[in-house]
């Protein structure tokens, strides 16, 4: 039977839209209510990176439980676990709380990321995956574009622990949404049932090369990503703009991100992976360099726009390039190893950049950020493979 894109629909497209609504509405809002209770930016910077330590934490335990029970079941108790922790960050009035909180979200998150990860890469084949993941990717843009402008004017206008409260609704309406779901996630479920897991020794040792180099690339990666949600919203402060400034910036940037989506998949799978993923880790790492540069409103939503850009033109490639690189059967040790390396550069983005800019300047966080990128474009251009090239 033909694969049809259309089939991931209820089971990934609907599920991604919603919870990229929510992530986007954290991003105004943590920074918010840790400047509210009473915060540095060393302090911004840690919870921001909260939940990408969390779901790095569990990552590689995460894959054993998908392995185990299949993915339906994972994705449906990280939902419930989201909406939990969801509720507890809302009510948090410290910042110990607030962490702990966040730190769950991110393990429960995880669940849900991973075994969704796994779904994809065992249903969807070779040749249609930088389409399914770029539109994966395009669909969580379109939430990061409405979810700033939400969470801002929520956290602003009517109090700074709505957005918690309204994500942990929306997750239990995903995990309900999962629950009924019938025939792609069961069939991704029963190929489990086919082959016996390698053990992670095993899975590390076969794929050893994959994970040194590919690894490295997506830890670098990630981390420039989630230092655009620290350096941003800190850099904006500093200059004197409000937190719905802050999300209409980080709203107009997804907006520039997200139009990209659809010609990224096709390029993916046409010419290749790297063709997209090179020319965005330059350009993130470009616009760093650029961030220090814009004092105004205007010019810092100039810089948003660029970091966009970059932003979406690897549009689903670290996801396209880990479920290329995976075994087909049971690959939830794999991706758990794998997205260990995204997760753990998203996690290390705020902490580091934060302590930067808190320690020197923000402009030295910026800079250093920028020279960590130029490292990623050498690793992307001369020594990731092209995994295309394995259809040949």
């Amino acid at each position: 039977m033909k694969f049809k894109l259309r089939s991931l629909l209820v089971t990934v497209y609907i599920p991604a839209f919603l919870t990229a609504v929510c992530a986007g509405m954290l991003a105004p809002t943590i920074p918010a209510k840790v400047d509210f209770i009473g915060g540095t930016a060393f302090i911004i910077g840690l919870a921001v990176g909260a939940q990408g330590l969390g779901e790095a934490f569990f990552s590689i335990p995460t894959g054993l439980l998908i392995n185990k029970y299949g993915n339906k079941k994972i994705m449906v108790i990280g939902m419930l676990g989201l909406s939990f922790f969801g509720l507890l960050s809302g009510l948090s009035e410290n910042n110990l709380t607030l962490y702990f909180s966040l730190f769950s979200l991110g393990i429960f998150y995880g669940f849900f990321s991973l075994s969704r990860h796994s779904f994809l890469t065992q249903i969807v084949p070779l040749e249609f995956r930088g389409k399914a993941f770029s539109r994966f990717g395009g669909i969580n843009r379109i939430g990061w574009f409405v979810g700033p402008v939400a969470g801002g004017y929520t956290a602003g206008s009517i109090g700074i622990d709505i957005p918690f409260y309204i994500i942990s609704g929306v997750a239990i309406f995903t995990a309900i949404l999962i629950y009924f779901s019938h025939e792609a996630i069961n069939q991704s479920d029963n190929l489990e049932e086919e082959s016996s897991p390698k053990s992670i020794r095993s899975t590390i040792v076969d794929h050893k090369k994959s994970f040194i180099v590919g690894g490295t690339g997506q830890f670098i990666m990630q981390f420039l990503r989630q230092c655009r949600h620290v350096l941003i919203p800190i850099w904006a402060f500093s200059i004197g703009l409000e937190v719905e400034q802050l999300g209409l910036i980080q709203s107009i940037s997804s907006a520039v991100d997200m139009t990209l989506f659809y010609p990224v998949g096709i390029i993916m799978d046409r010419y290749g992976r790297k063709w997209t993923s090179v020319p965005s880790i330059i350009l993130l790492s470009i616009g760093f360099i650029a961030l220090i540069y814009s004092n105004t409103f205007f010019g810092l939503m100039a810089v948003g726009m660029l970091l966009g850009f970059a932003n979406g033109l690897g549009s689903g490639a670290m996801l396209t390039l880990g479920s290329d690189l995976s075994p087909k059967i049971n690959p939830g040790s794999f991706l758990g190893i794998w997205r260990l390396f995204g997760w753990s550069g998203n996690s290390a983005g705020g902490p580091i950049s934060g302590a930067i800019a808190q320690s020197f300047t923000i402009s030295a966080s910026s800079i250093s950020v920028s020279a960590i990128g130029f490292v990623g474009v050498l690793l992307f251009s001369f020594f990731i493979p092209e995994t295309l090239k394995k259809t040949e």
